[in-house]
């Protein structure tokens, strides 16, 4: 399978919000980022709970695929993702039910065949802004 079926399988996984099948895209000492919130998880187990804890906080979440990139052991996605954020997770952001819509970049490398590292990026303050958990800014 090529980079860009993997990254296509692995997002559908995603949407299905399957847990245990996106852990099968990883190697087995996977390291997981998300630069947005400071999320570090080491290892498919770490990894499965930050998935739980995404899919429980924005239930119907949904990611759509933009660019794909990839060179060698690298790729690169671009996505938006979308939902409705319900976290009622100790530390979050009060529960506001609204929707989002929010951009982000992944970066991955890889290693025979399976995605070693990934680190996510995209604007938190404009996913809080967008669930009414941050005041909007006006334009000056």
């Amino acid at each position: 399978m090529n980079v860009e079926e993997l990254l296509k399988e692995e997002n559908a996984a995603w949407n299905s919000h399957d847990v245990d099948k996106i852990a099968t895209f990883y190697t087995d000492d996977c390291i997981k980022e998300d630069v947005a919130v400071g999320v570090r998880a080491r290892g498919k187990e770490a990894m499965n709970a930050v998935n739980r804890g995404a899919f429980a906080a924005v239930p119907d979440m949904k990611i759509e695929l933009g660019l794909i990139i990839s060179s060698g052991d690298k790729a690169a996605t671009e996505w938006t993702m979308s939902g409705t954020y319900s976290s009622k997770q100790p530390g979050a952001p009060p529960v506001t039910g609204r929707p989002f819509s929010i951009k982000g970049a992944t970066i991955m490398q890889l290693r025979d065949g399976r995605i070693s590292r990934v680190s996510d990026y995209w604007d938190s303050a404009l996913f809080l802004r967008q669930v009414g958990s941050l005041p909007s800014i006006a334009a000056a």
